[in-house]
């Protein structure tokens, strides 16, 4: 699914990935601040960095 976005005065266009296409779609109607919606993605983001770095750390003592 692909979204429009304003960012910096340009309307920038972009590629969602499933999971956050899902949520969209379960969010129809519903609207999100900007400070709302930067904090969802930096969780996303953060979750997504842990589950890759997990296997590295968990060879590390």
């Amino acid at each position: 699914m692909y979204a429009t976005a304003v960012v910096g005065g340009k309307v920038v266009r972009f590629k969602l990935s499933p999971a956050l296409a899902r949520a969209h779609r379960q969010s129809r109607g519903k609207t999100m601040t900007e400070a709302e919606a930067v904090a969802f993605v930096e969780t996303k983001r953060r979750a997504r960095a842990l589950r890759r770095a997990r296997p590295y750390l968990a060879g590390r003592p």
